[in-house]
């Protein structure tokens, strides 16, 4: 019976955690693209993640959203979130082109084009507290990314690395952890 009830509190808790996930931003009743649902779940990644206490300097400090590379997804984000904050604080939409850039990030947006320069990118930002999101991209957890977006035929819709989010002192909510699929990096070299 104890396993019974904890089986529904755990099938529960996604369900209304998917609903959260989705809803907060996305409440019309029509059609959405896949990069509108895309930046709505980025949105909450935001708060399902704590970032380390040092992160923010400031208490008015902006939660920054990078987007790495020559990407129209900004302009999709950027009308998703309009008037909304993540922990408290306003968030800024930047597209980023270098890794010096990329570094100032707190949630960081890697497409399919930029696969080229992914290993230079995130061995730059390797161990900073910056929750990396790929597109799709293949082998992106692999490679030392935290959150990869997945097909969206498959049953889980992202893949987490949780040693990855570890490496960059990020703690990931286990409700999100329960929605998505757990892989590994296989072993960096740096």
């Amino acid at each position: 019976m104890k396993h019974f009830l904890k089986y529904y509190k755990i099938t529960l808790s996604s369900f209304w955690l998917i609903i959260i996930l989705i809803t907060p931003i996305i409440s019309k009743s029509q059609q959405y693209t896949e990069y509108e649902l895309k930046a709505a779940y980025i949105f909450n990644f935001g708060k399902f993640v704590e970032w380390p206490s040092e992160t923010f300097k400031k208490s008015n400090d902006p939660f920054i959203i990078g987007i790495y590379g020559n990407n129209p997804f900004s302009e999709i984000l950027q009308q998703t979130i309009q008037n909304k904050t993540i922990q408290n604080r306003p968030i800024i939409i930047l597209n980023v082109t270098t890794t010096e850039e990329a570094s100032t990030c707190h949630i960081l947006f890697i497409s399919k084009q930029n696969k080229l320069q992914l290993n230079q990118l995130l061995q730059a930002i390797n161990n900073k507290p910056i929750l990396t999101v790929g597109d799709n991209v293949e082998n992106f957890c692999q490679s030392g990314g935290i959150i990869n977006f997945t097909s969206q035929y498959s049953q889980k819709r992202f893949e987490i690395n949780y040693k990855a989010s570890a490496r960059a002192i990020l703690i990931i909510s286990s409700k999100l952890l329960a929605l998505s699929r757990i892989v590994t990096d296989e072993e960096i070299k740096f």
